[in-house]
């Protein structure tokens, strides 16, 4: 009987110093799909139509694909571009609103400003849609900007929508606050 336990015991200490015998991939889905997505070998890029890009941004299923022709989107600029960015903050992956969002800001106040308090105040426009103009307006630093974002971080019935908009006020008056001095 203890020769038994004995041959348990360094089995059982055997087994803890040998490796886990690694599953090859594509031998079943769920280890296939933290390979996470394929990149293409064409990623669209501002050489590409706006109308190709944007049928890309909502009918692609790859995400890579998805966020690169939104980056491509906001390098394009212009006016033709807002609305396929406004359309990315309704996407599923982070990474793709956060570039839409990145891209609205940097296409300027004149035009999407007021395409993004149009948002902030739509009650049918989603929350995360809301959030992300919360966002664009907070990087526009500016005295309208913050009038919408005020309205909303108080009446917004989305808590999600009221702290992007508080976030945003805070950036706002810490970036016009004056530099504290130190004393000595």
């Amino acid at each position: 009987m203890a020769e038994a336990k004995k041959e348990k015991k360094v089995a059982a200490e055997k087994a803890k110093k040998e490796k886990p015998k690694a599953v090859p991939l594509g031998e079943t889905e769920a280890i296939d799909a933290l390979a996470g997505p394929q990149v293409p070998e064409n990623l669209p890029d501002a050489s590409w139509p706006v109308e190709k890009l944007a049928e890309v941004v909502s009918k692609e299923g790859n995400m890579l694909v998805r966020a690169n022709a939104v980056n491509a989107l906001a390098k394009k600029g212009g006016a033709e571009v807002v609305e396929p960015l406004v359309s990315a903050l309704k996407d599923p992956e982070d990474v793709v609103k956060a570039n839409a969002m990145v891209g609205l800001a940097g296409l300027g106040r004149e035009l999407v400003q007021d395409r993004m308090a149009e948002l902030l105040a739509d009650r049918e426009a989603n929350e995360e849609i809301r959030g992300g103009a919360a966002w664009v307006l907070g990087e526009m630093m500016d005295e309208k900007s913050l009038k919408h974002l005020k309205k909303a971080s108080e009446e917004d019935e989305s808590p999600f929508v009221r702290v992007h908009a508080k976030a945003s006020i805070l950036a706002y008056e810490t970036a016009k606050a004056p530099e504290k001095k130190e004393i000595k």
